[in-house]
């Protein structure tokens, strides 16, 4: 049972994440690659989305944690940080407590990371990091080093056809406004310095939600969760969850153009975990 509560924790946290589920003042990072900076600092539109999200975690009536996500976009270009506090039953998982960073810009099918970071907060210290250059290659430096990068390793197509997680949930979110008419559909492929894995979209009807942060009409979406490489085999998902989906609630913010996330339920062999919206502020004015 613990390793379960383990990877259900861990799982959902980094599918909000960006895990997901996986922010706050925007940190934006150098750029390491001249086309990529000069295409994330290009002149843009007149307005600009400032955005701050609370989450809070539990295992049925047991508290799991906290997550903060904070960014900013506009038309060209977004930042976004997660930080995640593990707390009460969360605490079983030693990757609990960490913080998350990305940057990148829109382009016309998808976005494209410049800078992604991973920092874990427990006694290893892990910072993965991961740059990519003007073609979309990503170059990862990871300290220290993980023992196995999976089996199979994730390939060089695949770590390049991929976004961050972080990079993934700002997709998942523009998915709708920036990317087609409609919320939650496609696939998005993500890399995070070790594992790929695909987030697979599907709609599921609509759902009116009363909770503090948010009431109002939602579009309640599935994710599942495809594992494709860079996996050792005790961290492949079951059968059972990955047919299982990460139900996600999603409220129309028009104005930012953003399909937020306001609840998140993960239900499996009995098992419920539940990620609510507890303080959801969203700001889009002129820039100055």
């Amino acid at each position: 049972m613990t390793k379960r509560i383990k990877t259900l924790v861990v799982t959902t946290a980094m599918l909000t994440l960006g895990v997901a589920i996986g922010a706050m003042i925007p940190a934006l990072a150098q750029a390491q690659a001249t086309e990529a900076r000069a295409a994330i600092t290009a002149p843009s539109a007149d307005l600009i989305t400032r955005f701050k999200v609370d989450y809070t975690g539990s295992l049925f009536i047991f508290p799991l944690g906290e997550m903060t996500v904070t960014g900013a976009k506009d038309s060209n270009s977004y930042s976004m940080r997660a930080d995640m506090r593990a707390a009460g039953l969360g605490k079983i998982a030693k990757d609990g407590n960490m913080w998350s960073t990305s940057q990148g810009f829109f382009r016309q099918n998808s976005v494209r990371p410049i800078n992604h970071v991973i920092q874990k907060l427990n006694e290893k210290g892990r910072r993965v990091e991961i740059n990519y250059d003007g073609a979309g290659n990503p170059t990862s430096s990871i300290v220290p080093r993980f023992g196995s990068m999976g089996v199979p390793p994730a390939n060089e197509v695949e770590r390049r056809n991929s976004v961050d997680a972080l990079s993934a949930i700002m997709q998942f979110m523009s998915i709708g406004h920036v990317y087609g008419s409609e919320p939650c559909t496609g696939s998005i492929p993500v890399f995070d310095g070790k594992q790929h894995f695909n987030m697979n979209l599907t709609p599921a009807g609509n759902k009116t939600l009363n909770q503090s942060s948010y009431k109002g009409e939602t579009v309640r979406c599935n994710l599942y969760m495809e594992n494709v490489s860079g996996y050792d085999p005790e961290d492949l998902l079951t059968e059972e969850e990955a047919s299982t989906p990460l139900v996600i609630y999603l409220a129309d913010y028009q104005d930012a153009k953003m399909w937020v996330p306001v609840r998140f339920d993960y239900r499996v062999s009995g098992i419920k975990v539940n990620i609510r919206a507890t303080d959801i502020h969203i700001v889009t004015a002129p820039k100055e």
